[in-house]
């Protein structure tokens, strides 16, 4: 009875504690690179101040602020007794998608996520985007150029009546398909590279068979 009475006193005593000014929030940090983006979340996030860090849900707010499009990850860390401090990943840009006359920015996993207008301009390749089951295979496409020279040179990826073509800013065409590899995209850079160097300008290269060029 002793020690249930002592257990009950703690108790009583240590939620009386928590809920003194103590534990209030004082301080909210965000860390992140967008200065529009840390604008707009810490706007939110200044609302908490005030509030008692403990039974603040970091679950329900990390959700609320991975509904802005623009936020990749987000890490809330609860600095006790008052501070709470925000670690936001920033989706950053890789490409633009084309849907009819209106160009988006879409991440490294083609995930859209704003206007054109929110960024500056930058030299990166236009997706065109005609339906969902193309651009998922752009996607994958996407996702196995890892060969920064050759995605630097890439003005337009789009899908054909035949195949995926990816369209050089000189105008030569890659000609692809979703089942080609990582390995197969390194190898036509450098094919493409000694041709260019040896025999001047060429076509397009075909990368669905084995690489066939016509001059």
């Amino acid at each position: 009875l002793i020690l249930l009475c002592l257990l009950a006193g703690m108790m009583f005593f240590g939620k009386r504690f928590i809920d003194t000014d103590y534990f209030k929030v004082q301080e909210v940090l965000v860390e992140g690179q967008s200065k529009l983006l840390k604008q707009d979340i810490v706007t939110q996030l200044e609302q908490m101040k005030g509030k008692n860090i403990v039974y603040l849900n970091t679950d329900e707010i990390e959700k609320r602020i991975k509904a802005d499009v623009r936020v990749k990850k987000v890490s809330i860390t609860k600095q006790f007794p008052s501070k709470i401090l925000f670690n936001i990943e920033e989706r950053q840009p890789y490409a633009y998608v084309r849907k009819g006359e209106n160009l988006f920015l879409a991440d490294n996993e083609l995930n859209i996520y704003g206007d054109k207008i929110e960024d500056l301009p930058k030299s990166m390749p236009i997706i065109d985007y005609t339906d969902e089951a193309s651009f998922e295979g752009i996607k994958t496409i996407v996702s196995r150029i890892k060969n920064k020279d050759l995605y630097s040179m890439i003005s337009e990826i789009r899908k054909t009546p035949k195949c995926y073509e990816i369209l050089l800013v000189n105008g030569v065409v890659f000609k692809t398909d979703t089942d080609v590899t990582e390995e197969k995209y390194n190898d036509a850079y450098k094919a493409y590279d000694q041709i260019i160097r040896k025999e001047g300008p060429l076509t397009y290269i075909e990368l669905r068979y084995k690489i066939i060029y016509k001059k």
